[in-house]
C-alpha cells in the first residue's frame, strides 16, 4: 500500500521510527491475552486499521456514514496500543520500536488490541 511506502520514505508528518509497518492483512490468530474474547487461537482475522469501540455513545461507531472510531487514535497515532505501551523490542531488547497504525503487520507475529 502507498500508505507505508509514503511512511518508509520520510516525508509523513506523522512517521514514527523505528517502527514496524504494514496496516493491512490477512492472518491467523496464534495466540491470545488475558481477557481476549472476541476471537481465540485459529480464528481466521483481518487486522483494521480503524477498529471501532462500538460503544453506544460513540457517534462515530453508530454512524452508517463512517467507520472512523476516534477511540485510539492518540495512541495509535504515538505508535503504540491504547494502554500506551509497545509490545515491541529491538532483538537486544533495549529499545523500544513503534506500532503502525494499530497492526504492525510486516513481520511474522504482531499484536492487535482488542478493542
Amino acid at each position: 500500500c502507498h500508505t507505508d511506502i509514503y511512511t518508509l520514505s520520510g516525508q509523513d508528518p506523522e512517521g514514527l521510527f523505528p517502527c514496524i509497518l504494514g496496516h493491512e492483512a490477512g492472518t491467523v490468530v496464534e495466540s491470545v491475552g488475558e481477557g481476549v474474547t472476541s476471537v481465540v487461537p485459529g480464528d481466521h482475522v483481518i487486522p483494521c486499521y480503524t477498529p471501532q469501540c462500538n460503544a453506544p455513545s460513540c457517534i462515530f461507531c453508530a454512524s452508517p456514514k463512517t467507520n472512523l472510531c476516534p477511540t485510539i487514535r492518540s495512541t495509535q497515532g504515538a505508535g503504540m496500543m491504547p494502554d500506551g505501551t509497545t509490545r515491541f523490542t529491538t532483538k537486544e531488547g533495549n529499545k523500544e520500536i513503534f506500532h503502525f497504525m494499530g497492526c504492525s503487520t510486516f513481520s511474522e507475529y504482531t499484536v492487535i488490541a482488542e478493542i
